[in-house]
């Protein structure tokens, strides 16, 4: 009998499993082995099929065998489509160095035997294109989607803080990058995005959120953004957020300055990763013609009406 490599779960992260993503562990080997098959029967698609990042995308599709394949088809054919944001991830590189240095973004730390969403900070820096933020944003998940079964089987959390957004810093989003990573984090990912808690938000943001990001959400996502323009916002979050944030925001976690210098650790270690990471894709010259099966996968119809540019 095949046996399969994956961290096991501590027993409270097992039975939210069980009861948020209907896992069932005797069902775990059965549903790996189909994967694989499917895996070695699709030849456009260079994937890593090791079964802990397989198991990652079941349960972020909550174990339905039809969406993992097209979450995973996603995956692979969009970082190379958007070479801008998932190609070339050196973390020692002087775009990645200045954005590191200048704490931008980072995972704010939970007590001890936490299960829940992870939630990541992050603020803006006009010395640091948006552009390479949003590189930052989905290279931190995928260190998530490897190490952390919190976030795997919970979902992440994104608290940003527009306060140093300028009107010149604006003009980066472009509707087409924009669009660019709205598709990415509505179709790409495995870790479902909890929340979006935006403080300190100019008006000007909100203008181009509604004109621009917003037409691309999903009716789900568009209920989990929430901007807060007031200076008050301290008072429009939960005691959880308001908890979890850095010290100098009222937070109990430690400085800023602290917590961001052990994220960049974090992603400076993962070097070698993401240098490799490099290898792996789509090749849609390699695509099989459509069948029947394939067009009730619902893959390819979503990919007809996948425009990038």
């Amino acid at each position: 009998m095949e046996t399969y490599s994956i961290r096991p779960l501590s027993k409270e992260l097992n039975d939210k499993a069980a009861q948020e993503i209907n896992e069932d562990p005797k069902r775990v080997q059965e549903t790996l082995k189909m994967f694989h098959e499917w895996i070695r029967k699709q030849p456009h698609l260079n994937v890593r099929n090791d079964d802990q990042h397989l198991i990652t995308f079941l349960r972020g599709c909550k174990w339905s065998l039809q969406l993992t394949k097209q979450k995973i088809d996603y995956f692979y054919t969009l970082r190379t489509l958007v070479p801008d944001l998932f190609r070339g991830r050196d973390s020692t590189s002087q775009e990645i160095q200045l954005l590191l240095k200048s704490e931008c973004i980072t995972l704010l730390p939970n007590e001890k035997g936490y299960i829940g969403p992870k939630t990541f900070f992050m603020s803006f820096n006009t010395n640091v294109p948006f552009l390479a933020l949003m590189k930052a944003i989905f290279m931190s998940i995928e260190i998530l989607m490897k190490e952390d079964d919190n976030s795997i089987i919970s979902g992440f959390q994104i608290i940003s803080d527009y306060q140093a957004l300028t009107p010149g810093y604006m003009l980066q989003f472009t509707p087409a990058l924009v669009k660019k990573c709205v598709i990415c984090i509505e179709n790409m990912s495995p870790l479902r995005m909890k929340g979006q808690i935006g403080i300190n938000v100019p008006k000007g943001l909100v203008v181009i959120y509604h004109n621009f990001a917003r037409p691309f959400f999903s009716d789900k996502l568009k209920e989990r953004i929430n901007f807060l323009t007031e200076s008050n916002w301290k008072e429009n979050v939960s005691r959880d957020i308001q908890s979890v944030l850095p010290q100098e925001y009222g937070g109990d976690n430690p400085p800023l300055n602290y917590i961001a210098d052990k994220w960049a650790q974090k992603v400076m270690s993962y070097r070698d990763w993401f240098l490799e990471d490099d290898a792996y894709g789509c090749d849609e010259s390699r695509r099989p013609l459509v069948t029947k099966a394939y067009q009730e996968l619902g893959i390819e119809g979503s990919f007809r009406k996948l425009v990038i540019d």
